[in-house]
């Protein structure tokens, strides 16, 4: 089998399931600061843009085979579609959290409980882990208060992608 077909089938079969599926999370993403600068190689490698990477590849080089082009001229033109897609993919994602529009609607997030999984103080953001739907979250949060790994939060705003979090216990009565 010709390697760019197996990269279309794979790539586009993922992309072509997560369409269908709605499967809309970050579930399988490398973890990511919305706040990161474009700059942060890591931050590109999301599981969104690697198979649209493969996808877009195995498009072009079979595109390219039809075409008759050369093998080279096949591959050049395979690696710089795959590319350009991976690419728009991670940035167009990287723009839609950093505005806190990726998975969910903010509003559905204020008065969740969570937990913190990275500490975070006043100046310093953290992390938070929330259920949502049927999966989970992790994302970036602020607060006034210091909290430590672990503790559970309440969610009480979120602005631009970042959560304004307060302690659970200090809530209860």
């Amino acid at each position: 089998m010709d390697f760019y077909l197996l990269a279309l089938i794979v790539g586009g079969g993922l992309v072509l399931l997560s369409l269908l599926g709605g499967h809309d999370t970050d579930a399988g993403d490398l973890p990511t600061d919305p706040h990161a600068e474009a700059g942060d190689l890591a931050s590109w490698f999301s599981m969104r843009a690697l198979v649209s990477f493969a996808a877009f590849f195995g498009l072009a080089g079979v595109l390219g085979g039809w075409l008759g082009l050369s093998s080279t001229a096949q591959l050049l033109t395979a690696l710089v579609t795959g590319l350009l897609a991976g690419a728009i993919t991670a940035y167009t994602f990287r723009l839609a959290r950093r505005h806190g529009n990726v998975s969910f609607e903010a509003a559905t997030l204020v008065g969740r409980v969570g937990q913190v999984t990275v500490p975070l103080a006043p100046g310093r953001p953290g992390r938070v882990l929330l259920e949502v739907g049927a999966g989970t979250e992790q994302m970036t949060a602020r607060s006034d208060i210091p909290l430590g790994a672990g503790q559970h939060v309440i969610v009480t705003a979120q602005d631009g992608g970042v959560l304004e979090v307060q302690p659970w216990d200090t809530l209860q009565p």
